[in-house]
């Protein structure tokens, strides 16, 4: 009886334990995150909506947050911190503009989602961008759609993880 009671509960523990077992650990995206244009999708003239990405990331990360500063030659830089588990934030935006994201792991894929409005002269104007983010190696793909009035682009970038890690 004995035998068969801590047989029970050995399989009790094995059953409550197996999903923890084959859990993924998030996927490290740690480091210094430099475009790649060869690897990257070349931009489409014309007059609709611009997808930018920044030409460097650097990017800390810990179980709870993830840090990103952003820099690029035609854009202003800026940083965020993600709660991981999804929450929103607000992201520190020029004057003027007001821009909150959320961001979360969908298995081994990191989902930051924005929202960026601002006054224009048409009224005000909402800009929502999805980004999902997977690794590769050393290799960072960004497939960023950027919703504005209703329209939405897609486009996607690659980035070599650099030095700095």
């Amino acid at each position: 009886m004995r035998r068969r009671m801590a047989f029970a509960a050995l399989t009790v523990l094995v059953v409550a334990a197996w999903p923890h077992v084959f859990a993924q650990a998030p996927t490290d995206l740690a480091g210094t995150w430099r475009l790649n244009y060869d690897l990257s999708e070349s931009p489409v003239g014309g007059g609709g909506i611009d997808v930018p990405f920044p030409s460097e990331m650097v990017v800390t990360q810990s179980p709870t947050e993830l840090s990103v500063t952003r820099r690029s030659v035609r854009q202003a830089p800026f940083a965020a911190v993600y709660k991981l588990e999804g929450s929103k934030v607000s992201v520190a935006a020029p004057e003027g503009i007001t821009e909150t994201g959320e961001a979360r792991f969908e298995g081994a894929v990191l989902v930051i989602t924005s929202r960026r409005s601002f006054p224009s002269p048409a009224g005000d104007t909402v800009v929502e961008f999805r980004e999902a983010w997977v690794v590769s190696g050393n290799v960072l793909t960004v497939k960023k759609t950027v919703t504005q009035d209703g329209e939405s682009q897609a486009a996607s970038a690659a980035y070599d993880r650099g030095s700095g890690r």
